[in-house]
């Protein structure tokens, strides 16, 4: 990481005003440096030194053209350079691993996908990990020495004082560092965060960010997480493991002393998460011989939507009382951090029209609403993209604000 400079010096008062700089003229697609000159409030000095040195030491930037002139010089347009640098997002997950080589301009130049096993080991997946980030480089073709960094979304309550994963259920890691090693392999700088967390920030920067500043993202997969988006900016909490909800308790008639992967009892995602629903499938299928479901040796998420699609009761209810105490929870973190829109992501999101709908229901009925704050349930734009996208984002924002 690059070296910072003690506030109020020039050179750190230079590097904020070429940080607003240069976010400006990524969001703006295109802009003439008079546009910039207009929007920052900054000196046309100023900002002929910044975009000059964005072009030509950096090369974060690149001149387009020239626009059409209202009696003056002609405007000078630059956009965003991205094209020539790269970054790489790791989607680690419990039962896949999804790896991208992205410019910054978030094109995809390759991609390798790898399906995991629940047993394997820290050890064997971090090998896998190093093994398909190498793939990358031969499928691209890109040289190492262009890699502005490495971004990991991975599944864990992350102390982001240590950058260690303290303690993953969904891995039954402890005490897991996943940075260290990559850096070492690599020698370019890698973050880690909490997969929701990273989902959120890819929102932010590919998805609904672009009219949104301030929104939670609910990550609805194999297990249950969130990210919270406020002004602009990812919160941490304390020490970096805000936005555990799928850990909080259900309260109500029908829990029935699940035990969580986290230790807890009735936890949401012993009823909500794709993982949920599955185990609580092969444990009452035998109570409902009519159902489907029986006719399957091995039930999945998917197999269980699919038939709640297609009319099956018992499958329908699993999912309704997933979607209930979802949109309960939901409102809950609404009525609490007072967003501008609630985003919905994770895997179990493609389960069907049903599904979000009835979510969509019980939010609206338990969230606060009045004529002025209407809080937005949205769909994430970015699909099962969010996580690696979100990966990728976590280097362009630190590239954004001159931090590597």
């Amino acid at each position: 990481m690059k070296q910072s400079h003690p506030k109020g010096s020039a050179e750190y008062i230079n590097r904020l005003n070429k940080i607003k700089v240069l976010n400006l003229i990524r969001e703006s697609g295109e802009i003439s440096r008079a546009e910039i000159v207009k929007q920052t409030g900054l000196s046309a000095p100023t900002i002929t030194r910044i975009v000059d040195s964005l072009i030509n030491f950096e090369k974060l930037a690149v001149q387009v053209g020239i626009g059409e002139s209202n009696g003056g010089r002609p405007p000078m347009i630059v956009k965003f350079n991205g094209a020539d640098s790269y970054v790489i997002g790791i989607d680690w997950g419990r039962t896949h691993i999804y790896s991208v080589l992205s410019n910054l301009n978030g094109d995809a130049l390759a991609e390798v996908d790898t399906r995991t096993e629940a047993s394997d080991s820290y050890e064997s997946d971090l090998e896998r990990v190093i093994d398909l980030i190498e793939q990358l480089f031969k499928k691209s073709g890109i040289e190492k020495k262009k890699l502005h960094g490495i971004g990991v979304a991975a599944a864990g309550f992350i102390n982001k004082k240590t950058d260690h994963i303290e303690y993953s259920p969904n891995f039954k890691w402890k005490d897991v560092d996943i940075k260290k090693p990559l850096i070492k392999h690599f020698k370019v700088p890698v973050i880690v965060d909490n997969v929701s967390r990273v989902m959120a920030q890819g929102e932010l920067m590919y998805g609904i960010g672009d009219q949104c500043k301030d929104f939670i993202f609910i990550n609805i997969g194999y297990g249950i997480g969130s990210g919270f988006i406020m002004n602009g900016q990812p919160f941490f909490g304390f020490d970096g493991m805000a936005g555990e909800i799928g850990h909080n308790k259900i309260i109500g008639t029908t829990p029935a002393g699940i035990e969580c992967s986290c230790g807890k009892m009735d936890c949401l995602e012993c009823y909500s998460s794709g993982r949920g629903i599955t185990e609580i499938a092969n444990r009452q299928k035998t109570q409902h011989p009519e159902s489907t479901l029986n006719k399957y040796e091995s039930i999945s998420t998917e197999i269980i939507a699919k038939e709640a699609r297609e009319g099956d009761t018992f499958a329908l209810e699993l999912f309704n009382q997933a979607a209930d105490y979802l949109g309960q929870a939901i409102a809950s973190a609404a009525n609490l951090f007072n967003p501008k829109a609630i985003v919905l992501g994770g895997k179990v999101m493609n389960s069907g029209i049903f599904f979000t709908q009835r979510i969509k229901n019980v939010f609206n009925k338990e969230v606060i609403q009045q004529p002025h704050r209407n809080i937005e349930l949205l769909q994430s734009k970015l699909g099962n993209q969010a996580a690696v996208k979100g990966a990728t984002s976590l280097i362009l924002h630190e590239v954004l604000n001159f931090r590597v």
